[in-house]
C-alpha cells in the first residue's frame, strides 16, 4: 500500500469537519474517504480518529499525525501554486542551444529584446556546432536550420533562410568571377568548420541539384570571422542572409553564381514533445517566429 493513501483524505475530514464535506471537497464518494482512513489506520497499526455519530475528532496519536500531515499538504499546494505561476508567467530559467551562425546574428538580439519585456527570465545560451541531446543535457529548445527527426519532439518552422556565395569586389577584380559550382574549386573558399567538420556547399540549377566540396586556407567556426575575411578579399564565402543583408547594401560584399540558387532551408525551434508546454518556453518561440519573420527578408544578389 501506498504510504500517500489516506493522509490527505484525513486531513480534509478535520479541515472540514465531516466524511461528507471532506468528500465533497475531495470529489469523492463518502464510503472512499472512510476506507480510505479506515486502511491508514490499520497500516500505522492505531486508531486516529473517534467517531460517533455527532462529533469527529482526533484520538492523541491522531493529532501528532494530523499535524505532520498538514504540513504535507500545505507544502504540496504551495509547489502546485509555484508550478502553475511558472505556466503563465515568463520566468525561471531557458536553457537554449544553438549553431554558431545563427545564434550570433539572430539568436542573441531576438533574446535581449524578449529579456526587455520579461526581466524575471534568465537565460543559459550555448552555440556550437554539434547537435545537442535536449534531454540528457537539459535544454529546453534547440534553435537550428533544418528539421530533426528524432522521437518525441516537435520542429517549429520560424522561417525560412538562403546561402549566398559572396566575395568582395577587390577579390573579383583580380579572379574572374564563378560561374557554375563547378568553378569554386578555382577558388579559395573560406569555410565554416566545427569540431573538425565541414559541410559541403549545396546549389540547385535548373533540374539538378549539386554538392561541391570546396578548397579552403581559412577555416573558421566563427560567421563574423568568414564575413570580415571576405570583405578583405581572401576569398569566396557561402553564408547565410540574415549575415549579408547590411554588407551588400553597402557594397562590400557581391554575390555570385547568380544562375545557381542554394537549397531553401527552415529555421527551427526544436522542442521536447510535451502535453503542457511552460510559460517561458511557449512565449519565446511563438516571439522567435515573429521576430525572425520581421528581420529575415529576401535578399537582392547584388
Amino acid at each position: 500500500m501506498s504510504r500517500w493513501r489516506g493522509f490527505e483524505e484525513l486531513v480534509e475530514v478535520i479541515n472540514s469537519g465531516s466524511f461528507s464535506a471532506a468528500a465533497k471537497v475531495l470529489g469523492v464518494s463518502k464510503g472512499h474517504v472512510s476506507q480510505q482512513i479506515s486502511r491508514l489506520e490499520d497500516r500505522l497499526d492505531t486508531r486516529l480518529l473517534h467517531r460517533t455519530t455527532r462529533k469527529i475528532s482526533l484520538t492523541e496519536t491522531g493529532a501528532i499525525y494530523y499535524q505532520q500531515c498538514r504540513q504535507v499538504v500545505e507544502d504540496l499546494e504551495a509547489a502546485e501554486r509555484a508550478i502553475g505561476a511558472l505556466q503563465h508567467e515568463v520566468k525561471g530559467r531557458l536553457r537554449i542551444a544553438a549553431p554558431h551562425l545563427l545564434g550570433e546574428v539572430m539568436l542573441v538580439p531576438a533574446i535581449a529584446n524578449f529579456m526587455k519585456r520579461n526581466p524575471e527570465l534568465t537565460i543559459d545560451l550555448h552555440l556550437s556546432g554539434r547537435r545537442v541531446d535536449l534531454i540528457e543535457e537539459h535544454f529546453d529548445l534547440a534553435i537550428q536550420v533544418g528539421a530533426r527527426k528524432d522521437i518525441n519532439v516537435v520542429n517549429r518552422a520560424l522561417a525560412p533562410t538562403k546561402f549566398y556565395v559572396v566575395a568582395s569586389p577587390d577579390y573579383l577584380m583580380d579572379h574572374v568571377a564563378p560561374v557554375r559550382p563547378a568553378d569554386l574549386k578555382q577558388h579559395n573558399c573560406l569555410l565554416f568548420m566545427d569540431a573538425g567538420f565541414s559541410k559541403p556547399w549545396k546549389f540547385r540549377g535548373t533540374g539538378s541539384t549539386v554538392k561541391i566540396s570546396v578548397n579552403s586556407n581559412w577555416h573558421s567556426n566563427s560567421g563574423y570571422a568568414l564575413r570580415s575575411a571576405a570583405t578583405q578579399g581572401l576569398g569566396l564565402a557561402y553564408l547565410p542572409d540574415y549575415y549579408l543583408k547590411d554588407d551588400l547594401a553597402s557594397g562590400k560584399l557581391v554575390t555570385v553564381l547568380h544562375g545557381w540558387q542554394s537549397i531553401d532551408r527552415e529555421i527551427v525551434a526544436i522542442y521536447q514533445h510535451k502535453a503542457h508546454l511552460s510559460a517561458k518556453l511557449r512565449l519565446f518561440t511563438e516571439f522567435l517566429e515573429e521576430y525572425f519573420a520581421r528581420e529575415i527578408q529576401p535578399l537582392q544578389a547584388v
